[in-house]
């Protein structure tokens, strides 16, 4: 009798153990492992997600289209292998660099974060992951980004191209706050900036050696402005399905300028876009680019404009996605560009 109590107290004590782990495991915060730990860096700088990839669209088009134009020039020897690692380069600089820079968003705005649905459950504003873990992942794909682009660049004129971008990812997340609000100041200024420089750095990657930093931001100006205004465009819409909660917490966004008339906003920011677009496309003298770029964005931003509700605020999603779609495709496009100036060159 007394043998069995024992043996019941034992397996009641068991059963209670487990039932404290399972409870750990599923309601509460366990320090993380390293593999766990590492996870939450990679969802802190959105490398889950597909946002970090409209960072390297314009440096990537840039380069692409640069060795493109340089591949039908009889004095160049550059070849397409030499084009596509530049443009692979760029690409994962740029990649580094903005989630080093979405890492610095989250940390300033994390008590912000914390209370809006959308960003409650990010690392930092959870507090899954610790300020340290944050800033030394931060640190780390900052270094590896500058050391790829000094590579790129073969050391040229690294500090002048990377120092603006540095400065505007520094200043993103103030640009939420009510005080810049007062100065006229919105988020997605600072945010198209940020995304629309690294075409400078795409051009300089092809001809920095005998361009300087100047003339090569004088070329890129009609598409550092489309990039610029298309990132206003398609970011005020995603902004939008924040404006519940944004409004419950003070947060100034740039869709608030848009006012009762939003949809009509939408339609004015998507204007400035397809005016910069030519006077690029113009440079190249390519048919394959009138319809690839101009023409199939043309015909998306007409689709995304009839489809968007302005009281659903959910469909400004749809308009971010479709625009990464669009981004995606300019690359391809872009690609395909470098390889018809290569057979171009050749037959010449």
């Amino acid at each position: 009798m007394l043998y069995q109590s024992i043996s019941h107290a034992i397996a009641l004590y068991k059963l209670e153990q487990s039932t404290k782990q399972c409870k750990e495991i599923y309601t509460g915060k366990p320090k993380p492992e390293k593999v766990t730990l590492f996870w939450h860096l990679v969802t802190l700088s959105r490398f889950n997600k597909y946002n970090p990839l409209f960072t390297t669209f314009a440096g990537v088009w840039s380069v692409l289209l640069a060795g493109a134009s340089e591949l039908v020039d009889p004095k160049s020897n550059i070849q397409p292998a030499f084009v596509f690692r530049q443009a692979a380069l760029c690409f994962i600089a740029a990649y580094l660099f903005c989630g080093a820079g979405m890492v610095w968003n989250d940390w300033v705005d994390r008590d912000i974060d914390a209370k809006v649905t959308r960003t409650k459950d990010r690392p930092l504003a959870a507090g899954i992951v610790t300020t340290t873990d944050a800033m030394l992942w931060m640190v780390l794909q900052l270094l590896v980004s500058l050391s790829i682009v000094h590579n790129m660049l073969n050391g040229k004129d690294v500090f002048q191209h990377m120092f603006p971008v540095v400065l505007a990812s520094v200043l993103y997340p103030y640009g939420k706050r009510p005080m810049a609000l007062k100065l006229r100041i919105y988020p997605q200024y600072i945010l198209g900036f940020t995304i629309a420089w690294p075409a400078v750095l795409g051009r300089s990657a092809i001809h920095g050696r005998y361009e300087s930093i100047g003339d090569s931001i004088g070329y890129c100006l009609p598409l550092c402005f489309m990039v610029f205004f298309w990132i206003i465009y398609l970011n005020t819409a995603y902004s939008y399905q924040d404006v519940v909660d944004d409004q419950k917490i003070n947060v100034t966004s740039f869709y608030t300028v848009g006012g009762r008339h939003f949809h009509r906003f939408l339609v004015v920011l998507v204007s400035p876009i397809v005016m910069c677009m030519p006077l690029y496309l113009l440079r190249f003298g390519s048919l394959w680019l009138w319809f690839s770029w101009m023409g199939i964005w043309t015909a998306s931003f007409v689709a995304q404009l009839a489809h968007f509700d302005s009281d659903k605020p959910s469909s400004g999603g749809g308009i971010h996605k479709s625009n990464f779609v669009l981004g995606v495709w300019t690359i391809a496009a872009c690609a395909v560009q470098v390889l018809l100036s290569e057979k171009r060159s050749v037959r010449f």
